[in-house]
């Protein structure tokens, strides 16, 4: 809108200007009239200009907040600008979570429950003897209380195993749960 408004200005000149006479002024020649004719379109449309700013100024999906990047730095102090409530809702979730348990050792150690499977059961006097496939494709002979990376052997029954999977939380408790794999019989 507002490039129009100088264009037509500016092509007011350029007509009033007379041709055969350069080095003089554009309105030398016509006087107060020239100038007034000139810049009449753009004093009359300076209203409609000042409209469209004041409306893309007040609208806020056009001009959305900027934040600066300053945080603020509590130190050992609360946080006024957060919200207490949030902050204990949002602790005890994080005490009920599970506890990191680092790098897996090599061998059956490092094996989880989900990984083995169960590929023989040898049943003896002494005790049955379960023979698993850890994820390193190796094949290992357990007995009840071996220990894997997350549990432990319960039972080694004729065509199954039980284990037991321990989950450690952040809180302090320690869930358990059953886990059987059976052995694929064809």
């Amino acid at each position: 809108m507002m490039v129009s408004i100088f264009s037509i200005a500016i092509t007011r000149l350029a007509i009033w200007r007379p041709l055969n006479d350069m080095n003089h002024s554009p309105f030398s020649s016509y006087g107060r009239k020239g100038l007034l004719w000139t810049f009449l379109p753009m004093l009359l449309c300076l209203p409609l200009i000042a409209q469209e700013a004041a409306e893309s100024t007040t609208n806020p999906a056009e001009n959305p907040i900027k934040y600066s990047g300053v945080r603020y730095q509590s130190g050992s102090r609360r946080d006024p600008f957060l919200n207490p409530l949030f902050l204990k809702k949002k602790a005890t979730q994080q005490a009920d979570e599970e506890v990191d348990r680092g790098l897996p050792p090599p061998g059956i150690a490092g094996t989880y429950i989900a990984q083995a499977k169960l590929q023989g059961v040898t049943i003896r006097e002494a005790g049955n003897t379960a023979i698993l496939r850890a994820a390193d494709s190796r094949a290992y002979f357990i007995r009840e209380g071996d220990r894997l990376f997350d549990g432990y052997v319960k039972a080694i029954q004729d065509d199954s195993i039980t284990f037991v999977r321990e989950t450690k939380l952040k809180s302090g408790k320690t869930l358990t749960q059953d886990v059987t794999k059976r052995l694929r019989t064809q």
